[in-house]
């Protein structure tokens, strides 16, 4: 398993760049009930709404009041939890939602007791937490909650840890205990929140299992898969991802462990390798397509991130994107066009192209009851010019494959949906880097490894990045980048 590995300073557990975004719509509309939900666990305003994060309420969407205690109790999720069809693959976990597509996750069992936790599975980051019983904040009193009369196996070091989100944060204690997780058991070092910012309010998830590209400190601690490895519980250390679309009334996402579920993909796999000077779930992009008609972009990679609600481009690579849908029109940095719109939007990666649907790449209208609609593809720079991020509107069109072993990501077109081999040169980026594709066909079973062969290697060498600052817009908000800090 070739985990990468670098050298931090003692006081710091771990350091990393992750591809989680909060964005404000610049809209005046009176948002909808499907609108008010918060694309994922990040403080901004609220889609389609004039008003602040910390002003608005999304009482509508919880099935309980709010309720402060003034002493520990047990405490459950108070979410409306859209529950997925339960996994038949072995090794399997059942991928559930928020009934808008902005949040992805699983169910996790955390100690002797199996306290049930509903985490979000993050491929932008490799840090895991979940809230503790201690914490008497809103924001927890609105979870799951896990402590010490949870477990009689819980492990709670005087180490804390913060991990920041912009204008919100959560802290508390690094602990470990035994986890289940698709139909398996390990040991995970994880955070137990203590304390957490009241924009946590707002999303339905307990906790985080952070599933990058491994970044272990010198302390120890393990990610989730490091733990995963170390326990030698998998025939391969890889992870297939199917995502659900919930207008489809589909329930059928599912994360696999150790290899693949050939049901919920058609074809065959088709694998990139990694950029070996990253440590990012980052791939080189062979072009974009819409319309049929090219875009011819040289040398850009694509960020594959199931913690990321939208597609974010680089303003010039989004600019010539949205010139081929008809009627786009550009404010600020959203863009915008007919609600009707049906103009195929498609990727592609070593040679394969890969439609995006409409239904994913179409957001909400701009206002109530118009025929205009916002893109879901959004015009910022996230990382470096010629990085692009792609999130769940790309990813419920795909099966994904990250392959931890053979640093690799493979894509599959998902049960429904078409993938097309191009007739351009495969991958135009990866020439200089030595990434090329590889295939493998699915065999008649549920779950298979995938054997195809790695044509290139993670070096291992030690990556050197900083933390991107906060990016302020006039309208809209962008949070580049997450720490995950501990006093040692």
């Amino acid at each position: 398993m070739l985990f990468s590995r670098y050298v931090l300073p003692a006081a710091v557990l771990s350091i990393g760049v992750n591809a989680f975004y909060p964005y404000i719509r610049p809209s005046t509309a009176v948002p909808s009930l499907t609108s008010r939900l918060v694309e994922r666990f990040y403080p901004f305003h609220l889609r389609g709404s004039s008003s602040s994060g910390d002003d608005a309420t999304h009482d509508e969407l919880l099935t309980l009041p709010l309720k402060k205690r003034s002493t520990v109790n047990k405490r459950e999720n108070k979410y409306t939890i859209v529950h997925g069809n339960p996994a038949t693959g072995p090794n399997s976990a059942t991928v559930n939602e928020d009934g808008n597509d902005f949040s992805y996750f699983f169910e996790m069992d955390f100690g002797s007791n199996n306290q049930s936790m509903w985490i979000l599975f993050d491929t932008g980051g490799t840090n895991s937490w979940v809230f503790g019983t201690n914490c008497t904040v809103p924001a927890c009193e609105m979870h799951n909650t896990f402590g010490q009369n949870d477990s009689t196996t819980l492990q709670t070091s005087g180490n804390t840890f913060s991990v920041g989100y912009g204008s919100g944060t959560v802290s508390g204690l690094l602990s470990s205990d035994t986890v289940k997780l698709a139909n398996f058991s390990f040991q995970l070092t994880f955070g137990l929140v203590n304390n957490a910012s009241k924009d946590f309010v707002d999303y339905p998830m307990d906790g985080i299992l952070g599933l990058g590209r491994s970044k272990s400190s010198t302390t120890g601690t393990s990610t989730a898969m490091e733990a995963i490895d170390n326990a030698k519980l998998l025939p391969s250390n890889i992870v297939g991802i199917s995502l659900q679309r919930n207008e489809d009334g589909a329930k059928d996402g599912e994360v696999t462990f150790g290899g693949v579920d050939a049901s919920k993909f058609e074809g065959d796999i088709t694998y990139t390798s990694v950029i070996s000077t990253t440590d990012r779930w980052e791939i080189p992009l062979g072009d974009a397509v819409v319309a049929g008609t090219r875009l011819n972009v040289t040398g850009k990679s694509a960020i594959i991130d199931t913690g990321t609600s939208y597609i974010f481009l680089p303003p010039a690579d989004a600019s010539a994107l949205h010139a081929l849908i008809p009627g786009s029109a550009l404010s600020g940095q959203e863009y915008t066009f007919p609600c009707s719109t049906n103009t195929t939007v498609q990727f592609t990666f070593s040679g394969v192209t890969y439609s995006v649907s409409p239904k994913d790449y179409i957001g909400s209208t701009t206002e109530n009851g118009g025929t205009t609609c916002f893109s879901n593809i959004i015009a910022v720079q996230t990382f470096g010019p010629d990085d692009w991020l792609l999130g769940d509107v790309f990813m419920k069109n795909v099966y994904s494959v990250f392959d931890f072993d053979q640093n690799r990501i493979g894509f599959a077109a998902r049960n429904g949906t078409a993938a097309t081999i191009s007739t351009a040169s495969p991958v135009s980026a990866a020439a200089s880097s030595g990434n090329a594709g590889t295939t493998t066909s699915p065999a008649n079973t549920t779950t298979q490894t995938a054997s195809a062969t790695h044509t290139g290697a993670y070096t291992g060498a030690a990556a050197s990045f900083s933390l991107p600052s906060l990016v302020k817009l006039t309208t809209s908000v962008i949070f580049l980048g997450l720490y995950f800090l501990s006093n040692l």
